[in-house]
């Protein structure tokens, strides 16, 4: 979020306020912002819009409202983010909406959406402020037995960027990018996720070169950190205890 090669997690407090704490050890927590309250949904979802340079290539985030309008708060390479710009209404209509993966292989991070008869819809990012993603396609079906769904960039090491997706029973599941915006038959991870609250992409926490993800835990506040391995046979090693907002409650982090 603040352009300084580190990714970042954002977490909004009761009063609508949004912390970003950086994954670069010894920064503390940092204001990104007031009057979030407003939305149901935050997520981050890259470098949404090129910009000849002036947002420095920080991530952007759509956010979306109560009436189901969806909003992109590009990143100002500061730490916190430019005048709002309207993407479009409707969006109530989805369950999840994850964002941050070039699923096409066009180098844009790209944004899917869930609706509640479980069909998925990309939406391909334009790289224009103007009209930031495309009119929709459809993917797939059958997504309603998930109760989370999140991009994490090339996991797996296949051709395009991955998502995971924890159905009902606890278990998480792989779908690797083709790199056309689609994907390959679901691989199980393994169980035991229900104790998440929610599943982020991390980007490159230890600058392996792999994606990671984040995991909240809602017993106990805790986040931990799921380092990529780039196998798909195993894309995660062994969780470890995070020191991202430690000691803060959040109702939604991103």
């Amino acid at each position: 979020i603040d352009a300084d090669g580190y990714p970042d997690l954002l977490g909004r407090d009761a009063s609508g306020t949004l912390w970003r704490d950086s994954a670069a050890d010894g920064r503390p927590r940092a204001s990104a912002g007031t009057g979030w309250q407003g939305y149901d949904k935050i997520e981050v979802v890259g470098d949404a819009i090129v910009s000849g340079g002036s947002d420095n290539y920080a991530a952007d985030v759509v956010a979306r409202d109560a009436a189901g309008v969806l909003w992109l708060h590009q990143g100002d390479g500061k730490g916190g983010f430019l005048p709002r710009t309207r993407i479009g209404g409707g969006w109530q209509t989805y369950d999840r909406i994850a964002g941050g993966s070039d699923f096409t292989g066009d180098g844009r991070a790209d944004l899917v959406g869930s609706d509640k008869t479980g069909a998925l819809y990309l939406y391909e990012a334009t790289g224009d402020i103007g009209y930031p993603y495309e009119t929709r396609k459809k993917i797939g079906d059958g997504w309603g037995v998930y109760n989370q769904l999140t991009a994490v960039g090339d996991i797996g090491g296949a051709a395009g960027g991955d998502l995971v997706a924890r159905d009902k029973d606890g278990l998480l599941w792989l779908y690797l990018g083709k790199g056309d915006g689609t994907f390959t038959a679901r691989k199980p991870i393994g169980g035991g996720w229900q104790v998440y609250g929610q599943l982020t992409g991390a980007g490159d926490v230890n600058h392996d070169g792999r994606a990671d993800l984040f995991a909240h835990e809602s017993a106990t506040g805790r986040v931990y950190l799921y380092t990529g391995t780039g196998d798909w046979h195993a894309p995660f090693a062994k969780k470890a205890v995070s020191d991202v907002h430690v000691g803060f409650t959040y109702d939604h982090l991103a």
